[in-house]
């Protein structure tokens, strides 16, 4: 890597997992006569490999160095590694099912839970039950609520992106439909599957029933294409997403929150700026919630969490509205989202067949359920649009608001991020974040302006 780099690590409760790499971290900051001005925090998304997490750090960071050698020239940077145990959460390319034939879905299946289930004893039982998925209702039923004994527990507070009540407790055929109705709808590019007039005669807030409209059935999986072991990879999926959001927001409170107290205490401190990739986000956006040190900048690539977390006008408030209202973010937001990534699409479009809440397209930004990366903040007055241009392209981030980069011509899946476009993006909204003194309250120094008019197609 071009720049100082430095790794930490967290553990599955969240904290650091020892002392000496932070000690070490802080010693490359202030290292020297020339301490650091800037230190970039990035947090990887679905991995539980430690060289390629690192890659990406690497990577991405090389192509922002290469284009600040000539646009901040008289900053000096340090790199530090957010390495927390996540677990690989889906396919990625594969995740809407294309390019898997019928005779390869038993070992893709096989494969997942050998990849995401952290459990030995959950992931044998798992691992027999596969086999019969197809052709036995028993072992369906076995298998999901050995799915449902890995969940997280339901939060005691409002959450805007809770696990859906069908995926706890809903009968297994149900969910197994649901699951592959989903994903033929995001795999083809439909429309939700139900007849026009399918919600007549419904009590308000009473949603349709997608699941009977759709030509499936509580007792029988007949929607035509419809595979029992290619939907239990999706609930696989989707339970391995509720239990990576519950850790990722652990690891950013507990253990990357507290970092950053530290970093801010140094002599002279230095801009802090946090990235994430995927689950990653979530990770240095729960930090961004939980400090009240100075944040320079927050920028979330493809992130894996509900697309209204920054909510203002949802009820509950957005689980993060506090990053944009609280006095902690002095710079901009930025989120780039494209629907090219079918991870968090699929992801959400589940969700949202199982809470029986798909009023148009699946995962869309109209739907309650819908990702990060794949639409944005929405429901959130202090969000602007842009589009993510190449590496010449200019915008003009606002502090303490955020922007939502269409990326669909640069991010062509979940893991597509390592581009000097994105580079480009990042490091822009590095250099638009104020100098906040470390004595003076960082609301004092950063108001939230009017919208600026948006950039990003190259001039």
């Amino acid at each position: 890597m071009e720049w100082p780099y430095a790794p930490v690590e967290f553990t599955k409760q969240g904290r650091a997992a020892g002392d000496a790499q932070v000690d070490r971290a802080l010693r490359l900051v202030r290292s020297g006569a020339d301490p650091a001005t800037d230190v970039l925090l990035i947090a990887h998304g679905w991995n539980n490999d430690v060289d390629d997490a690192e890659r990406l750090f690497t990577e991405l960071a090389d192509d922002v160095a290469d284009l600040a050698r000539t646009r901040a020239p008289n900053r000096r940077w340090v790199v530090v590694g957010l390495l927390w145990p996540s677990v690989r959460w889906a396919d990625d390319d594969r995740v809407a099912g294309g390019g898997l034939s019928a005779a390869g879905e038993l070992p893709a299946l096989l494969d997942a839970i050998t990849e995401r289930v952290e459990d030995p004893a959950a992931a044998g039982e798992l691992r027999e039950l596969a086999g019969a998925l197809e052709a036995s209702a028993e072992a369906r039923d076995r298998f999901l609520a050995r799915l449902r004994d890995l969940l997280p527990p339901e939060p005691d507070d409002g959450d805007d992106d809770p696990v859906p009540g069908t995926l706890r407790s809903g009968d297994t055929e149900e969910v197994f439909a649901r699951a592959g109705a989903a994903e033929l709808d995001v795999d083809t590019g439909a429309e939700p599957s139900d007849p026009p007039g399918a919600g007549a005669g419904l009590p308000p807030g009473v949603p349709p029933d997608f699941l009977t409209a759709s030509g499936t059935t509580a007792t029988g999986l007949s929607l035509p294409g419809l595979d029992p072991t290619r939907a239990a990879r999706q609930l696989l999926n989707l339970t391995t997403y509720y239990t990576m959001k519950g850790r990722a927001g652990r690891v950013g409170t507990r253990g990357v929150a507290p970092l950053l107290a530290r970093l801010a205490r140094l002599p002279g401190p230095p801009r802090l700026h946090l990235v994430g990739h995927s689950f990653g986000a979530r990770v240095v956006t729960a930090a961004a919630a939980a400090t009240e040190v100075p944040v320079a900048s927050l920028t979330l690539l493809q992130g894996a969490f509900s697309h209204r977390s920054f909510s203002g006008s949802t009820a509950p408030p957005g689980t993060f509205r506090g990053v944009l209202t609280g006095p902690q973010l002095v710079g901009p937001v930025v989120v780039t989202h494209t629907h090219n990534d079918k991870a968090v699409l699929l992801a959400y479009a589940v969700a949202s067949r199982l809470a029986r809440q798909a009023s148009s397209g699946l995962g869309d930004a109209d739907d309650p359920y819908g990702g990060l990366g794949a639409n944005g903040a929405v429901a959130t007055a202090e969000a602007d649009h842009a589009t993510l241009g190449d590496d010449e392209a200019r915008y003009r981030f606002a502090p303490r608001r955020i922007t939502n980069l269409l990326a669909d011509r640069h991010v062509s899946g979940h893991g597509d991020v390592r581009n000097r476009a994105v580079a480009n993006a990042l490091l822009q909204a590095m250099l638009a974040a104020p100098v906040v003194s470390p004595r003076t309250p960082p609301a004092a120094e950063a108001t939230s302006p009017a919208p600026a008019p948006q950039g990003g197609a190259p001039p």
